[in-house]
């Protein structure tokens, strides 16, 4: 009797045990394929992102709906799109540095009109940022000058310990070849303080934005390992 009892009590621990294990992987699930939004003081808030733009996004839960402004976000991870959006200065408040070579640029927040969403395709000590600009345009035709807007795409790598900013990608620039090397070296500059990553990245002969984003993945890596790498991510510092 007391045999069947104490195996009774096994069974029961196991499907208790199951049942637990089965909650954790559904919240798990749940926490991968769901929108949500970390503010600054890092309070998290579930539910549908159904649009980002640069001054504002907009979440659903149900029936409830609300905006957020750049001001109000750390970051935004749009899980259902495989997306991650961050407040930043640098589309408006980018300047270069005079007399570098290759060209190296910096935000100035004086200069910056405001905080705006662009799309963050790298975290860690290097973030590579992803946004658009749009401005006027004049194009010439045969019945004379012709206004119109254009929309220039920009894929930048911020380091966040020196401010330094280089340009990672220009679609139309890097058909001639002769960029895309005074980004690699742009590059290297930014990973030197990774001596084994950047004497295999040095060894590369054919240079290409995937590869760069590979090398900045690498690097961030080695640096989260660090010691004080875990506080890389976890600082809410708006660049």
């Amino acid at each position: 009797m007391k045999k069947a009892k104490l195996l009774m009590l096994g069974q029961m621990m196991a499907v208790i045990a199951l049942l637990i294990f089965s909650e954790t992987l559904c919240a798990q699930k749940k926490s991968n394929n769901t929108d949500y939004i970390v503010f600054m003081n890092g309070d998290s808030l579930y539910g549908k992102i159904s649009s980002v733009t640069d001054s504002k996004l907009s979440w659903r839960d149900g029936d409830t709906q609300m905006d957020f402004f750049p001001d109000q976000v750390f970051r935004v991870y749009q899980n259902s799109k495989s997306k991650i959006f961050a407040p930043s200065y640098i589309e408006t408040g980018l300047e270069k540095v005079k007399n570098t070579k290759p060209q190296i640029f910096r935000i100035n927040k004086e200069k910056s009109e405001e905080l705006r969403f662009a799309e963050l395709i790298q975290d860690g000590e290097i973030m590579v940022y992803y946004f658009k600009s749009s401005g006027l345009a004049v194009g010439g035709g045969t019945s004379g000058p012709i206004l119109g807007f254009t929309t220039t795409k920009y894929w930048c790598a911020l380091k966040r310990s020196s401010g330094e900013i280089i340009e990672l990608n220009d679609v139309v620039k890097d058909i001639l070849g002769n960029d895309v090397k005074q980004r690699a070296k742009a590059l290297s500059a930014l990973i030197e303080d990774e001596p084994t990553i950047l004497k295999q990245f040095q060894l590369e002969r054919k240079y290409s934005y995937e590869l760069f984003l590979n090398y900045i993945k690498k690097y961030n890596e080695a640096r989260l390992s660090k010691e004080n790498g875990a506080s890389i991510v976890s600082e809410r510092i708006i660049y």
